[in-house]
């Protein structure tokens, strides 16, 4: 489970900053996800009631962790794999296959800002559960 503090509450959302846990300060990605050393902010339906200042836990299921894992590392990666050996392919050349890879990054971060909208009218990556713990 992951901590956080209610920052603001708005239309029936409320606003979260994620506190770092020691795993996270020590992670070499730390950046990717967090911005830097600074908390990340959370915003989650609010059906609980929290107020500014709550303290609460929020569990994301581990499959939804490691999916966005995945999406976030490692299909930009295959994207460009395989736009690199479809241009090389195609044009036979070193540098064909070096545009098809930069190409394919591009169109793989792009896909991944597209499903990141699909996946939030879809309700995926949202937590399974959010517990106040203190005022």
């Amino acid at each position: 489970m992951d901590r956080g503090r209610v920052i603001r509450t708005e239309n029936g959302f409320a606003y979260i900053e994620m506190e770092i846990s020691a795993s996270c300060r020590s992670c070499s990605n730390k950046g990717v996800c967090m911005a830097g050393d600074k908390p990340c902010e959370v915003k989650i339906e609010d059906n609980v009631g929290l107020k500014p200042g709550d303290m609460v836990e929020i569990d994301l299921p581990p499959q939804t962790k490691l999916s966005a894992g995945f999406l976030l590392f490692i299909f930009p990666l295959i994207s460009l794999i395989i736009f690199y050996y479809i241009a090389y392919r195609i044009f036979g050349t070193e540098e064909a296959g070096m545009l098809g890879a930069l190409a394919g990054l591009v169109i793989g971060t792009v896909e991944l800002m597209v499903f990141n909208k699909i996946a939030a009218k879809n309700r995926y990556f949202v937590p399974r559960s959010v517990k106040k713990i203190s005022q």
